[in-house]
């Protein structure tokens, strides 16, 4: 497998050497396309947008002026008119009511009752003919009651009839009058005209009637009728959540859809979000405020604007878009002109195709299909002359490897045929040499998987066992998911191999060898470590590599760039080289290759 990165290392000057041969021809081109692109597309859309746009704004600011004055006018009669209508409902409720009243302090049982309180010896009653005028009464009371809420409205809360002592017949709701002494004393500019009150009871409104004798002029009681304030607001529910009021000649407020404000002192003049309106009851004595928000209010006059602005904006908007596709059939082929040129300065070269003219952008589109294909043919004669340099390196470095192997592993069998206890286990060894040698020196493929290179690793330190017997032991620690990582052949090897000369091989102790490999960051890492720093009897070196560890990180690089390769560290008790090479998974079976090393 091999890489493009020394190639990517000298893009620079294939490139610069590519504009320089087509400097001359392109230059008066660049420029036409960097004027049209830059100056001729955008500025005429600008342009013609702008002519539309001016005169647009200029109408549409005359017509919102002109309209605004028109609409806000109407809108103040509007508010006038609207206002107007709910006074008169709303007069016209109170007035029934007061009519109504007037009705019932004209009731013959009422003023039989009332002038018996006032005087009995004059107008004296039973125990019994009492209780029944009182029975009459108050069945006559929920009568009209009714009669209110089917003729008028159910807006009637009690009815209340007040003798001179004070004895009370009621009904509707049973909460009882709140401030009967003021009913008592309330002025009245005519008697036995029903009035309304200008304060409330428990935030009910009062319409008061004095009941008088008409022979003498005597004041016989009181006649009251209580409003529910909740549901007098439906007389007003046009109107938004708190922006109508009713309220008395002093402003305190008498009704509102909000329960909290009756009662509260409010303020008739506008603020500075609403718009304050207000009228004078023609029949109560009450004032009716409205306060409309101003966006309420202006909502006809920001419509208007916002057409207005609409109508600018999508005129503006079609000048630009009717502008643009008549302009994009002159600059649409120099727009992709210029996108391939981007895409060639990345190296992804592709020509130019339907430009659909004869004229000159067509001639500028051609010498750019012409560059390209010779950019590419001058970029394939560079690469195959890498490609080539390349192999001619990985071949010098293998052949450099084999004999070294091959006299390192015969001198370990030199050295076992010398003890008279070990002499019987060369056959062992030489078998399992054999099938080392029978694998690194044969010709095939030039990476294998990591469980195929392992395994050999693993016969390669058997052969020391044999050797230093119960003072060597190793341990190789390879994850399932990465036996099929594909990794340069012989490899690993050399690095045991140094492991043994300059460390295991020179201490008193037991050696032992650890492999681990491991996933970091979606590459491969693999740890040799040894522990032949333990003893130390001579210093080992620590900085630099030798040349085999150099040939182990120059086939990794020449193979898979720069960023990988080999890393010399000190551990605890000895060395530790890390690998470093990117994750491959191999397609293709390794049995063959397995069955070559296996141990004997």
């Amino acid at each position: 497998m091999t890489d493009n990165s020394a190639f990517r290392e000298n893009r620079d000057w294939i490139w610069t050497l590519i504009r320089c041969q087509s400097m001359t021809r392109r230059g008066s081109q660049v420029k036409i396309i960097r004027f049209i692109r830059s100056k001729l597309h955008y500025k005429m859309i600008l342009i013609y947008s702008l002519l539309t746009l001016v005169p647009l704004i200029i109408v549409s600011a005359t017509f919102y002026v002109t309209s605004k004055g028109i609409l806000e006018h109407n809108v103040d009669q509007s508010f006038k008119q609207t206002m107007s209508e709910t006074s008169d409902k709303i007069d016209g409720v109170f007035k029934a009511f007061a009519n109504e009243a007037s009705d019932i302090g004209d009731n013959l049982f009422v003023y039989t009752l009332l002038r018996n309180a006032w005087n009995p010896d004059q107008y004296p009653l039973s125990p019994a003919e009492r209780a029944a005028l009182t029975e009459r009464v108050e069945a006559m009371l929920w009568i009209e009651l009714g009669n209110m809420s089917k003729n008028i409205g159910d807006f009637a809360d009690s009815i209340h009839i007040f003798d001179v002592q004070g004895k009370q017949y009621f009904a509707g709701a049973e909460s009882g009058i709140q401030y009967y002494d003021a009913i008592v004393i309330m002025p009245f500019e005519k008697q036995g005209i029903p009035e309304w009150a200008f304060f409330i009871d428990n935030r009910r409104l009062i319409c008061n009637l004095q009941l008088v004798d008409s022979a003498t002029g005597t004041v016989l009681g009181s006649l009251v009728v209580l409003l529910d304030p909740i549901k007098v607001t439906a007389l007003y529910d046009s109107y938004e959540s708190g922006s109508f009021f009713i309220t008395n000649a002093s402003n305190i407020v008498m009704s509102t859809d909000n329960p909290n404000r009756i009662g509260q002192l409010i303020s008739t003049q506008a603020m500075g979000d609403t718009i304050a309106t207000e009228l004078n009851s023609k029949s109560t004595g009450f004032k009716y405020v409205s306060r409309i928000p101003v966006s309420e209010a202006s909502a006809g006059i920001r419509k208007l604007a916002v057409f207005s602005v609409v109508v600018a904006l999508a005129s503006w908007v079609a000048v630009i878009v009717i502008t643009y596709y008549v302009l994009r059939k002159i600059t649409s082929p120099l727009a992709t002109l210029s996108n391939l040129m981007r895409k060639a300065q990345k190296e992804n070269y592709q020509l130019i195709e339907n430009f659909g003219s004869h004229d000159e952008i067509a001639q500028l589109c051609h010498s750019f299909n012409r560059m390209i294909m010779e950019t590419k043919e001058l970029i394939q004669k560079v690469y195959k002359a890498e490609l080539e340099q390349k192999e001619a390196q990985l071949a010098a470095i293998r052949t450099y490897f084999n004999p070294h192997f091959l006299h390192n592993t015969l001198e370990y069998v030199s050295i076992l045929a010398k003890s008279k206890d070990k002499i019987d286990r060369i056959p062992y060894v030489v078998k399992s040499l054999s099938s080392i040698i029978r694998f690194s020196i044969s010709p095939g493929e030039t990476f294998v998987s990591l469980d195929v290179e392992m395994k050999f690793a693993k016969i390669y330190m058997q052969i020391h066992q044999y050797r230093f017997e119960n003072r060597f032991e190793y341990h190789i620690d390879l994850p399932d998911h990465l036996k099929q990582v594909e990794v340069p052949k012989l490899i690993l090897q050399p690095i045991i191999e140094n492991a043994f000369i300059h460390g295991i091989d020179h201490i008193r102790g037991k050696g032992r060898i650890d492999i681990r490999a491991y996933e970091s960051q979606f590459n491969l890492v693999i740890e040799i470590e040894d522990n032949g720093g333990s003893a130390q009897p001579r210093p080992r070196e620590s900085k630099g590599m030798g040349s085999g560890l150099k040939g182990i990180e120059s086939r990794i690089r020449l193979h898979f760039g720069n960023r990988y390769g080999i890393e010399k560290l000190q551990g605890e008790q000895g060395m530790v080289v890390k690998l470093l090479m990117p994750i491959i998974m191999k397609e293709s079976t390794d049995v063959p290759t397995e069955k070559e090393i296996a141990a004997p």
